[in-house]
Formats: C-alpha cells, structure tokens, sequence
C-alpha cells in the first residue's frame, strides 16, 4: 500500500534557516555561529545547513534528462587487436589519439562503428575526418548512427603552444564543412580540463571554457551548437565536481541564450584529473578515480574518460586501463549510478553550490568580454597569469598540508621505492611561447615525487 507524500511527512514540522540556527547555537552552548562557516578556495562561504530558503534561483531544477553515461577508453596508436578488447571488456566509447589518417582503415576491421562513439584527437584532423567519413562510406553505413567527437581544439592548441596556428579560422570553417556528412559527430571539443590540470579553480575552468566558446561563436556564424563538445576535468572535491558539471549546462543556456543559437542539450564529456595523480602509492589514484567517476556521472556527463591509476609512471597498461573501465562498471551495474537522471536536484547544498559556481563563472567570463574577449586575454597574458597564481597558492598549500594527497604528504610510505617501475619521463618541458605565454599542464605532486625519486638509491 503506497502512503501519499503528505501524509509521509505530514508529521515533521518544517523549520527556517533562522530557527535552525537557533538550535545551532544552543548546541554551541557560547561559541560563535560563524565558527561553523568557512571558505572554499572557490571563494564560496560554506554553512552548517541548508534549506530551501538557500536556493531561490534554483530549486528542484533538472539540468539534465539522461542518467546514463559513455565509458570512454583512450589508446595511443592503437592495434586493432587493442580496440577490439577494450570493446570486448566494456567500453563504449574510443578516444583514438595519434593514429596515421592512412591507418584508420586497417584498424577499425571488424570494429562495429555504428554502435559505438569514435573521436580523433591529432595533429592532423582534416585527414582524420575524410578517413573516416571515406570508411563509413566504404561500409554503406547510415551516417546519421556515426557518434564521436573530432577532438579539435585549435584556441587550445594554441593556448598550450604559446602561438596561433596560420589561417586558423580558414582551417576551422573547413573542418566544419568536412564532418557535415555526419550529423551526428562533434566538429569542435573544447578541452576546458587542460586549464584545470594547469592549475586553474573550478570557477576558472568554467569561465574560460566558456569564454574560449564565445570567441568560437564571434568568430564563426556557421558553428552549430549540435556540433560542439564540451570537455570538463573532474577533481576529487566531490560536491563540488557535481555543481560544476550542473553549473556548465546553466552557463551553455546562457551562451546560446546571448548569441541567438538554438537550444540542443548540451554533449559533456569528462576527462579523470592529471593533476592529482600522484606517482607514489599509485594504487591511491583508484580511490581518486572513482571518487572522480562518481562526481562526473551524478553531474550528468554524457561521457565519462577515466585515467590509468599508474598512467604518471606507464606509457600504457593493460591492467590500468582494465581498472579505469571498471571503475565506470561498477559504478552502472553494482551501484545503478546510471538509473536515476540528476538525482543531486533537491539536495539544498548540491544547489546552492551550481547557483554559485554559475554566478561566479559568469562574472569572470563577463570581466574577459569586456577586456576584449578569450584571444585578447590570452595575447595580453591575463588568463595565463591567473590559472598560474592559482596553481602557486595550491602547491603552497600541498606544501604546507592544507591541500593534502594520500599517500604523498599525507601518510606516505616512505619505503616504497618507485624507480624501477618508470617507463616514460617525469620531467617537464616547459614552453615559453612565442606569441604569448603558453599553458602548461603540470602534476600538483610533480615537485615532491621527483624529490623522492631523487634520494632512491641508484642501484634500485
């Protein structure tokens, strides 16, 4: 026998922020209410409590209207015995990096694109594009059923390289012209992770992505919203991660909103954070990862990428990428994450934190339009310095434990020896730029691994 809601609740006597506060204070018995409250690196005032009076904006608002999720694998020039398993073992989605435009063919035989989402990311996207527009031809398949993403980003690439590329928007509008043939594949994907894996805030991430698409759609009138991708890292302040990837579907309303695009669902993928990948005590990065994972799917993401818990110290690995695709399955069949669409709506803290990450996100993306827009500030250096400031308070603080990685400044094992377990370089080389600064991407931990590695004997 069901039991109607209000009488299931008829009993409970709801209360206001002021009464609850009252009761807090009792509780205290003299301390200060405001003891209880403290600021997140977000610059967002943190309360004991939450109620429906902390979320006038926002109230019971869905942002999103599916609950399930892409478990994306990324291979570096891959076999084809290589994507064949990491399909045979459950993921649904490929990221393809690197791979010669002549070799897609040869490597995609047997493999059933029509059922599964396939995205590029090289140097070389033009021919990328009209190989696999060639394949599926090739195969006569229905073009509407191809899904992916062509990972192009050139404001990024330039951003990273510290220089434009020649004719960008020549070769931009072409790109576009190119993946028309498919209509459902992504011409552009915006890699907003790479500025949080550079050291940025949440609120960072959220503003230049979204400025980075407003200089997309200034400079291109023949963009489509239906064609663009958006691509989040996801860190492990778990509340957080959720508001932030409700946040960015509010602000894609608005964007679309102030250029007079119409409205399509917003295609959100997220990428496992780099930055807090530690080196030792690797098998740590699981419980980041999922804990990742996990913030990315109650978010709404549409795909899910998850990092290699040893990826810092192995170019690939079999056993890595197994756990990263576990993580995504277990979390779909074990825990049914995937059966309930945005179920952080309603929960009055969740809410209150996407009202404010959207507010403070919109304000720094406006504060960039006015100085003149993304390319602007990015020649001028503005964004570069900022996400750099950032990146020194949070080594400062790893440094000083305010920030703290399990396993690295927090009860680290200080007889685990990592040398011989290295097959790729640790260093970092750090481009200067020849236009403006470039964005470098660097571990939070990067600094203290290496010291450690430095004091392991030579002959380990």
């Amino acid at each position: 026998m069901s039991i109607p809601m209000e009488r299931l609740f008829g009993d409970f006597n709801s209360r206001t922020l002021k009464e609850w506060k009252e009761i807090i204070l009792t509780d205290l018995k003299g301390d200060e209410y405001e003891s209880l409250i403290w600021e997140d690196p977000e610059n967002i005032q943190i309360e004991p409590i939450y109620n429906p009076e902390s979320i006038p904006e926002l109230r019971n608002d869905i942002t999103h209207q599916h609950s399930n999720w892409e478990i994306e694998q990324t291979l570096v020039l891959p076999k084809n015995k290589k994507i064949l398993a990491s399909l045979n073992s459950g993921a649904t989605a490929l990221l393809i990096k690197d791979l010669p435009s002549k070799d897609i063919e040869t490597v995609f035989e047997g493999v059933w694109i029509q059922h599964i989402q396939t995205s590029f990311q090289s140097k070389t996207p033009v021919s990328d594009i009209e190989a696999f527009v060639s394949l599926v031809q090739k195969r006569k398949l229905d073009k509407n059923t191809i899904r992916g993403s062509l990972q192009y980003d050139p404001l990024m690439d330039g951003l990273r390289n510290g220089e434009l590329q020649t004719n960008l928007w020549e070769n931009f509008k072409s790109i576009q012209e190119n993946v028309k043939e498919l209509p459902q594949y992504k011409s552009v994907c915006l890699r907003g992770y790479e500025y949080h894996n550079a050291g940025a805030t949440l609120t960072q991430e959220l503003a230049f992505t979204l400025a980075q698409l407003s200089e997309y759609f200034a400079n291109t009138n023949e963009l489509k919203p239906d064609k663009i991708q958006v691509s989040l890292a996801v860190s492990t302040n778990y509340f957080f991660e959720i508001a932030k990837f409700r946040a960015i579907r509010i602000l894609w309303k608005q964007i679309l909103k102030a250029y007079n695009k119409q409205y399509v669902d917003l295609d959100l993928r997220a990428e496992s954070s780099s930055r807090t990948s530690t080196l030792y005590e690797p098998q740590v990065n699981m419980l980041r990862n999922t804990s990742q994972c996990m913030s990315a799917a109650l978010g709404g993401a549409n795909t899910i990428n998850v990092n290699s818990f040893n990826t810092v110290c192995l170019k690939e690995d079999d056993f890595g990428q197994r756990m990263a695709r576990n993580i995504s399955l277990i979390l779909k069949e074990e825990s049914y994450f995937n059966k309930v669409v945005d179920p952080s709506a309603g929960s009055y803290y969740i809410e209150y934190l996407t009202n404010k990450l959207s507010e403070n996100a919109w304000k720094v993306f406006q504060n960039i339009e006015k100085k003149g827009g993304w390319l602007t500030c990015v020649k001028m250096n503005t964004i570069q310095e900022m996400i750099e400031k950032n990146a020194r308070s949070q080594e400062h603080d790893l440094n000083n434990k305010k920030i703290r990685l399990l396993g690295t400044n927090l009860f680290p094992n200080r007889e685990e020896k990592m040398s011989h377990n290295i097959d790729k370089s640790l260093t970092l080389n750090l481009l200067k730029g020849k236009e403006f600064k470039a964005m470098n991407a660097n571990r939070l931990s990067a600094n203290m691994d290496l010291e450690r590695l430095a004091k392991e004997p030579n002959d380990v």
